[in-house]
């Protein structure tokens, strides 16, 4: 059996090819919105399924685009992935979706392998704020990129990202409001701008003095390695903020097996809000991105004129959300 033609789909709907070439290919200006409903359900009912190879050579274009992440084994970033997803799938495009190890090379090699593969524009979550910007700029100079969730110097093109500062202060603020005053901040020594710009936000608040513990790496065994320090300074911690839920994580584990009750002798905050901070016990107090809102804008500075991608950090509004692991009363 042939499988049904754009021709087909348009004969059976009553419209001229133009027209069903227009809505299906997700573009039906000055389409009338009854005729667009007849393609669609002429589609649906033939089985017609779009040819992107053919649209590729006509168009010059793929309705592909790439994004690379810092590493798939920590959730945010999937979860990050899934929000620009559900953008690209809106608008009609499919997604990419690449991991760089952590590792500004193999981010490198991965920009690489995208741009080969044709992708119409690239989203990049930057390893580092201070190796990355090269690799991205030259990118840049070929195809859309927009950078999200962080920055990197010298990229070239323009940043979608959360407030960390303001994220940082709301954390803060929450904590000494439940009557914590001997604040810690966990965080991960990473060369990324939100792990700077949290460690410069909190050092800001709390003064030369801040305690600070600092880690390899954002996984659940730096968490841990994190828990056994703070229970050696218990004493003088009464309240912790991690840079990364899996921190969160690991740390609360380990604060278990100690003995030291959470949020009674130590309060945790987590900072991303995945989705297993609500199944952990206590439940983490953390900070949600909007990462919905930050997507819709990067893909549409990704489709914008490249002048509207002049490198700049565009960012957006924290949200605290707070749970059991500062506050019994959550």
């Amino acid at each position: 059996m042939t499988a049904p033609r754009l021709l087909d789909v348009a004969e059976a709907a009553g419209v001229s090819r133009a027209t069903a070439s227009r809505v299906l290919a997700g573009t039906p200006r000055n389409v009338d919105p009854e005729l667009a409903r007849r393609v669609e359900e002429a589609a649906h009912r033939l089985g017609y399924q779009a040819n992107h190879s053919a649209r590729a050579l006509r168009t010059g274009t793929t309705g592909t685009v790439g994004v690379v992440v810092p590493t798939l084994a920590n959730p945010y970033f999937v979860q990050l992935a899934d929000a620009i997803a559900q953008q690209v799938r809106a608008a009609g495009g499919t997604l990419m979706v690449s991991d760089a190890a952590n590792d500004p090379a193999i981010e490198a090699e991965q920009i690489e392998t995208l741009l080969g593969g044709r992708v119409d524009g690239l989203f990049v979550v930057p390893v580092s704020a201070g190796e990355s910007g090269p690799a991205i700029h030259h990118a840049a100079a070929r195809r859309p990129v927009v950078l999200f969730d962080r920055w990197a110097e010298g990229s070239g093109t323009v940043a979608v990202t959360l407030d960390n500062a303001a994220a940082v202060r709301l954390l803060v603020e929450h904590l000494e409001q439940t009557g914590r005053h001997r604040i810690a901040l966990v965080a991960a020594d990473q060369a990324s701008s939100s792990g700077a710009e949290r460690l410069a936000a909190f050092t800001e608040l709390q003064g030369d003095g801040a305690t600070t513990v600092l880690l390899p790496n954002f996984t659940t065994d730096a968490g841990r390695t994190a828990g056994r320090r703070i229970v050696e300074q218990r004493d003088r911690i009464d309240a912790v903020v991690c840079g990364a839920d899996v921190l969160a994580v690991g740390l609360v584990s380990t604060l278990h097996r100690s003995s030291v009750a959470v949020p009674g002798e130590v309060a945790v905050t987590g900072f991303d809000d995945t989705e297993i901070l609500e199944l952990f016990d206590p439940p983490i107090t953390s900070i949600r991105h909007p990462l919905s809102a930050m997507a819709e804008r990067a893909l549409t500075l990704l489709q914008a004129p490249s002048r509207e991608r002049a490198e700049r950090v565009e960012r957006f509004r924290p949200q605290l959300v707070v749970r059991a692991s500062t506050d019994t009363g959550a």
